[in-house]
């Protein structure tokens, strides 16, 4: 199991904001997107997960993660450790089963100045 959750509560981020995922051959890269109250910042964390790692669920530290990594589970593939919704169809009432894996055609990246 990938522990995240130590090293996210050291950001000291007042919200998470979302969770996505880019599919690369036989891993995923985790991008978990943060606000903070007191500054107009928004930071990024991101992990790479092998096929078949499990990621630590954030639920203790951000309540909203729960819905957000249930959509990468259902999406992706990628299971949360401590998240009883992480596996669990919730979007779709048919269909194929979990996961209902989506592929990304492009990727772009926004910098600053460009």
């Amino acid at each position: 199991m990938i522990k995240i959750a130590n090293s996210i509560k050291k950001i000291k981020a007042d919200r998470l904001i979302s969770i996505t995922s880019i599919k690369q051959g036989k891993k995923n890269t985790l991008y978990y997107h943060f606000s903070f109250n007191k500054k107009a910042e928004i930071r990024e964390f991101s992990i790479e997960v092998p096929k078949g790692e499990e990621v630590e669920s954030l639920i203790g530290v951000f309540q909203n993660a729960l819905l957000l990594e249930a959509e990468a589970t259902e999406l992706f593939g990628i299971k949360f450790k401590g998240n009883s919704y992480s596996g669990k169809r919730l979007f779709q009432n048919e269909g194929k089963k979990v996961p209902k894996i989506c592929s990304v055609t492009e990727s772009f990246r926004v910098r600053k100045n460009a």
